[in-house]
């Protein structure tokens, strides 16, 4: 969880469109206006007036080959039939140049949150263009600056990234934030959005995916049922940072299932900051299936003994949870074998004054 979690976050301050290029051409059905992408959304003081997108063409090069795609901006309005609008969807879509669309698959990408845009992997880890770091990965002083992105997904699909109702450049109307932010309200307006796009962009024949991150894994679950119940197939859903079951993210005195499925992570970031025993890191794959199942085993019935836990298993439990950890048993005794992030991240290289990355555990 702790090495995964999210691509680097600091970027949120960042327009996403800083280093597009203004030149224009004609969307697949929708006239564009000649403008620079950093002035969307248009009408700042009207944010659900309608806008042409904003269009622009580019070229990168991903495993050898030179990939030249089409970047459109825009937003879709949410309205019933013959009724205001209720919303403003902004979306960033790349679609590949020379390619038939009506075939080629179609992938639509979000964040969690839930109440953020989509700009972590939009220009983190999937876009043709991401947001150039330091070499461990750090994030550099500004001015930002765009690099191309190998691990893009666009030799592959087109993709579409959208910014949920009411984050990034996404508006609601204000009597009806209580509409859109909730589990199904929001399902329901990327269902009208996804609707919307087809038809506008005439993608009706493409295989439809959809790629949700964290909470978007949550969205994702509610999403694909509400497309297929209103007869949109979908050919896949990709999950990144799984939210499906948050018994698993959310300890209590009831639940201790997410300290017990975090302990081989501890162990992954033990190992790379050599803060456990050579033997165990000799073989992480073997390490890692030895740590999951004493879980599962041995610490599930200790955790699930509590205070009925005889003292000489307790410091058996204490000594090997210490050894999969790189934590001192002191403090595990401390905090009762229950070890949750924030202790496990403070703690670690504590006697380095260093705390460990919430977002990846090598940084410190």
């Amino acid at each position: 969880m702790l090495l995964t979690r999210f691509v680097l976050v600091a970027l949120l301050s960042i327009s996403l469109f800083s280093n597009t290029p203004q030149s224009s051409a004609q969307a697949q059905t929708a006239q564009p206006r000649n403008e620079p992408a950093s002035n969307l959304p248009a009408h700042e003081d009207d944010p659900l007036a309608d806008s042409a997108p904003v269009v622009t063409h580019h070229q990168i090069t991903v495993n050898g080959k030179p990939l030249k795609y089409t970047a459109t901006a825009g937003r879709l309005l949410l309205k019933p039939e013959g009724g205001p609008v209720e919303a403003a969807i902004f979306f960033t879509a790349y679609t590949l140049d020379g390619e038939d669309g009506h075939l080629r698959p179609l992938t639509f990408v979000f964040n969690g949150g839930p109440g953020t845009g989509t700009a972590w992997l939009h220009m983190g880890a999937v876009g043709p263009k991401k947001i150039k770091l330091e070499p461990d990965g750090g994030v550099p002083a500004p001015p930002y600056v765009t690099v191309e992105n190998p691990d893009t997904l666009l030799d592959r699909t087109d993709l579409v990234f959208i910014d949920a109702p009411g984050t990034g450049f996404s508006r609601v109307r204000p009597d009806l934030a209580k509409k859109f932010y909730n589990v199904p309200g929001d399902a329901d307006a990327f269902y009208r959005f996804i609707r919307q796009y087809l038809t506008r962009y005439q993608r009706w024949h493409s295989p439809l995916f959809l790629f949700g991150e964290s909470y978007g894994t949550t969205r994702a679950a509610a999403l694909v049922n509400h497309l297929t119940d209103n007869y949109i197939p979908v050919n896949g859903v990709a999950l990144l940072s799984v939210g499906l079951d948050f018994t698993t993210l959310q300890a209590g005195n009831m639940n201790d299932l997410p300290v017990e499925l975090i302990i081989p992570s501890y162990t992954m970031i033990a190992a790379y900051h050599k803060k456990i025993a050579p033997e165990l890191t000799a073989d992480m794959d073997a390490t890692i299936k030895k740590v999951e199942q004493w879980c599962a085993l041995d610490y599930a019935q200790a955790l699930a003994m509590g205070n009925a836990l005889p003292q000489e298993k307790r410091k058996q439990i204490i000594q090997q949870l210490a050894a999969y950890t790189g934590l001192k048993p002191e403090l595990i005794d401390e905090y009762d074998l229950r070890i949750e992030p924030q202790i496990f991240m403070h703690n670690l290289l504590k006697d380095r004054k260093l705390e460990v990355g919430r977002v990846d555990g090598r940084f410190a």
